[in-house]
């Protein structure tokens, strides 16, 4: 079992913290902390824009960042990695950009369990476009998503899937990497949300032979600062793109008749980007490949499979999660509570968990549900915070007289 409740400065300075939401958005480590505060001051200034000293080094510790990120996911070319707000602004640009390219009647296939941020700009390009948006749907007894559930939607019109690769709410993997296997012969463009997956389990593109046209996540969730997400693009599919924002440094000339852009990474990064997020990015990768993302997911695991066993025990507790488990998601619902009232009284007791539609109101009304309570378990979690989810639900039930 890992035990890195002392590399986040957090917890000592919470004591007693049953931190359980890191679905929501991770703790950062003082690995990141410390550096991204130690840069701020001494070494900060803008990138691209200065011939002086730290204004060199921090471009250089900028396009570290890319390069870091494009060896985390396995990809050839940092230039095809984009440094957006999160992973709802870098689908929001594929929507927005590639979706210019699309006509009515095109066909964009999309999960029941998607997030909002990978449904709603779809539904919305639909609408605008004439589009048609077809479902896959999850079985509702395993909650596993079948790839013929996938397949049989595909026509010569389809020409995108937009797919989670981990359900924020059932931890569900979908069947990635065999879509983009068969949407690649065909010609059809997919898209990956890699939000729930890339801070939990070691991923690299090239090993598993696919090569995604896009690929989105946010810093936040994998212990880096709030402000950075990304988009990773195949670049000749980038290039074809016009760009989502204009402005200072995506420009390579303007004059009065014309405007030509500058070439892949700048073209989609217009302005001044959130320079201390991407470099927490670079250092929060390092941190994690440090101590090893097969080793987080097994610790994730082991940690979850105690979690869902114990709650089950717990009479009138109902537990939303496939057979194989493969991270820290555990969503439950208590019968007669509400998940928001499970929450509050958690809270009481100083465990934090999630509770509502998890943005995924599709999914949790398929399921026939309202909402969900979730605790989700990340690196620095211990069987100690599995035994407080377990004494805290028991309350819940005590405190309602159930």
């Amino acid at each position: 079992m890992l035990d890195l409740k002392k590399d986040f400065p957090i917890f000592g300075e919470n004591p007693g913290l049953c931190f359980l939401d890191s679905g929501a958005s991770a703790q950062k480590p003082s690995y990141v902390i410390d550096f991204v505060a130690d840069f701020y001051r001494k070494t900060y200034a803008n990138i691209h824009r200065g011939v002086y000293k730290q204004s060199w080094e921090t471009t250089v510790l900028y396009d570290k960042a890319r390069e870091k990120t494009a060896e985390f996911l396995g990809v050839d070319s940092p230039e095809s990695i984009i440094f957006t707000k999160n992973t709802t602004e870098s689908i929001n640009l594929v929507a927005y950009s590639f979706g210019e390219t699309l006509k009515e009647g095109d066909e964009i296939i999309v999960s029941i369990m998607e997030h909002h941020a990978n449904f709603v700009p779809w539904q919305r390009l639909a609408e605008k476009k004439s589009l048609k948006l077809k479902i896959a749907y999850i079985d509702r007894e395993s909650l596993i998503l079948p790839l013929e559930n996938i397949t049989k939607l595909i026509t010569d019109k389809t020409k995108l899937i937009a797919l989670s690769m981990c359900s924020n709410v059932l931890g569900t993997i979908s069947p990635f990497v065999e879509v983009c296997k068969i949407a690649e012969e065909k010609g059809i463009k997919v898209l990956l949300d890699g939000a729930q997956y890339m801070p939990h389990h070691k991923i690299n593109f090239k090993e598993l032979g696919i090569n995604p046209d896009f690929v989105v996540f946010s810093g936040h969730k994998l212990c880096a600062f709030d402000g950075v997400g990304v988009l990773y693009g195949k670049k000749e599919v980038l290039e074809e793109m016009e760009p989502f924002l204009t402005g200072g440094d995506m420009i390579e000339s303007v004059s009065i008749e014309k405007t030509e852009f500058a070439p892949l990474p700048n073209k989609f990064e217009a302005g001044t980007p959130p320079i201390g997020a991407v470099i927490s990015l670079l250092k929060a990768i390092e941190y994690l490949e440090g101590i090893g993302l097969d080793k987080i997911e097994e610790h994730e695991k082991t940690l979850a499979k105690e979690a869902i066993k114990r709650i089950k025990e717990i009479e009138g507790v109902h537990v939303f999660a496939p057979e194989r488990i493969s991270n820290g998601i555990v969503s439950f619902t208590i019968d007669g509570i509400h998940p928001h009232d499970i929450a509050t009284i958690l809270a009481e007791d100083n465990v934090c968990i999630r509770a509502g539609m998890h943005c995924a109101e599709p999914l949790i009304t398929y399921l026939n549900q309202d909402s969900f309570a979730r605790a989700t378990f990340y690196l620095y979690n211990d069987l100690e915070d599995v035994e407080r989810l377990v004494k805290a639900v028991k309350r819940c039930k005590e405190v309602f007289k159930l």
